[in-house]
């Protein structure tokens, strides 16, 4: 992936970055508030990350747009607030938030991990995905992610095992309790068969008929298990509800759009307040993006927009309502009441048996325990197999890490043990940013992803400049694109004029918390044209 355009602006005063290159580019200025971090903050925006930008910059005014390739196909994204504009291959697509952003991004670009969260399998979140290639200049900590909130440590361990085996289903806790219960009723129901005289004793489901202490054990599992299945269906159902709703509202506007294409014998569509014959479609309530939809061109972008839409809400449905269909076959099973049969009733009462009778059953029983047996010893053996390879892909990342900050530090004494260090453990000087350095090249290294790399203010903590040298060599030797930024000394501006592994991109000319100016917004209006987006003023 390659970030060509990084631009933020609205009707009145813009700035546009284009003379990013695929090797690695260092953004450097003489001085504080000279823009970097508006830069990179609106490259990760776009990108889905939550905004982390300067308490000064009222950054919900302002349009963000990328330009990038993934694939060699070419991308167009802009965002306002929460709602992003994809333009592609001269197709244009609307996105009300991030999570339809993520998903039209695992379908069509490229698969984010799938981890599972309070119970649930669900495509990870960018913020916390990006945090993969991405260190920010705020919000630095090396004990706990950053934003954290809805997500966690773990959550973040999880991404990076899922690239172990992308996509891999692991089986949850509720499907692996409900197999070993079968498997357990069956082995009761084998025991009654075999050691009659020791039958009250038995756990067996006749047995809580007789018996008041084993009704009383029984009924409370069985009412966990009921609750937990039953509060997953409720919360798959607020999601399908949710999902009906946004499908329903699009395919109104659908036919709203569909009707203007209709030809007009005489006269022309007008506003009964202005008489303008201009029509315009705003993408969400808060209007964060405008089209003109008066000509065909627009119209028909906007209505394939919202077809493509409407066809991933209804995929969405279908996989919701197959995932509560589960949860409901398992609510049934959970609920029916085994019958007490006529052999159980006679085992209780009689002391001899018919033996070809038990011997057919007891085979039928073993043959149910074997198979369901040796499921739940694969399930058990693959989710071993998984642990064995995270923590063998984990021991690859510390291996890099600790290597890489030898490299940068050959007088350190720190030994790195994990990704994230221990709330107590406190960084000196220059330690915090080598161990972050150490951190996203290992994993650039070990995952191999196709990010590009992402450090805004990578030699913060007064970096000295030959672990600074021996930084660029390293990130340079990746296959990534390197995005770094810096704030130089007086001595040493223009140091990276002449580095030819440097693509150098100067700030200082800028005017201290002022990057933005009215000259560029003519460049960012023709980039939101080619969006379709009508600027607001």
């Amino acid at each position: 992936m390659i970030i060509k355009k990084i631009a933020v602006g609205n009707s009145h005063e813009a700035y546009i970055e284009n003379r990013l290159t695929e090797k690695l580019n260092v953004i450097s200025s003489d001085d504080n508030n000279k823009g970097k971090t508006i830069i990179i903050q609106s490259l990760m925006y776009c990108l889905g990350s939550e905004p982390v930008f300067p308490s000064s910059f009222k950054f919900e005014e302002y349009y963000y747009i990328i330009e990038f390739e993934f694939n060699n196909t070419t991308y167009i994204i802009s965002r306002k607030k929460d709602t992003f504009v994809l333009y592609t291959e001269k197709s244009i697509l609307i996105f009300d938030n991030t999570s339809e952003l993520k998903r039209y991004w695992t379908k069509n670009i490229s698969p984010l991990p799938e981890i599972f969260k309070n119970g649930n399998l669900r495509i990870v979140d960018p913020d916390l995905f990006n945090q993969i290639f991405f260190v920010g200049q705020d919000k630095k900590d090396s004990s706990n992610i950053s934003n954290k909130g809805f997500y966690t440590k773990k959550d973040f361990y999880n991404v990076i095992y899922s690239f172990v085996d992308l996509g891999e289903k692991i089986l949850s806790s509720e499907e692996v309790s409900l197999e070993k219960a079968k498997l357990k009723k069956l082995k009761e129901e084998k025991k009654i068969l075999l050691e009659k005289n020791k039958i009250l004793n038995s756990k067996d489901k006749t047995i809580t008929y007789l018996s008041r202490h084993s009704d009383k054990v029984a009924l409370r599992d069985k009412i966990k298990q009921v609750e937990n299945v039953k509060d997953s269906i409720v919360l798959l159902k607020n999601d399908r509800n949710r999902t009906i709703n946004r499908r329903i509202k699009y395919e109104n506007t659908l036919k709203e759009l569909n009707s203007l294409n209709r030809t007009i014998s005489t006269g022309s569509l007008q506003c009964l307040d202005c008489h303008s014959t201009h029509i315009g479609y705003s993408s969400s309530l808060k209007k964060s993006f405008t089209f003109d939809v008066s000509t065909k061109e627009v119209r028909d972008q906007i209505i394939e927009s919202i077809t493509e839409k409407i066809n991933s809400y209804t995929e969405e449905l279908e996989k919701q309502t197959s995932e509560i269909n589960v949860y409901q076959q398992q609510l049934q099973e959970l609920l029916s009441d085994e019958e007490i049969t006529l052999e159980s009733i006679i085992l209780y009462k009689e002391d001899t048996n018919d033996i070809n009778n038990i011997e057919s059953k007891l085979e039928s029983l073993e043959t149910q325990i074997s198979e369901i047996s040796h499921s739940i010893k694969e399930s058990e053996s693959n989710s071993k197999e998984n642990i064995n390879k995270q923590n063998s892909l984990l021991e690859d990342i510390l291996k890099v890490m600790n290597v890489i900050y030898k490299q940068i530090d050959p007088n350190g004494n720190l030994i790195f043990d994990d990704i994230f260090t221990k709330k107590s453990e406190v960084f000196s000087g220059s330690e915090a940013t080598e161990f972050h350095l150490a951190k996203i090249y290992a994993l650039a290294k070990v995952l191999k992803h196709p990010y590009p790399i992402v450090i805004d203010s990578f030699r913060a903590e007064d970096l000295s400049t030959d672990r600074e040298q021996i930084v660029i060599d390293l990130f340079n030797q990746l296959g990534n694109q390197v995005i770094f930024t810096t704030t130089l000394k007086k001595e040493e501006i223009g140091k990276y004029n002449d580095i030819s592994m440097i693509n150098h991109i100067d700030y200082s000319h800028h005017m201290p918390s002022k990057i933005l100016k009215k000259e560029y917004v003519d460049e960012f209006t023709t980039l939101t044209q080619k969006l379709m987006v009508d600027i607001l003023n």
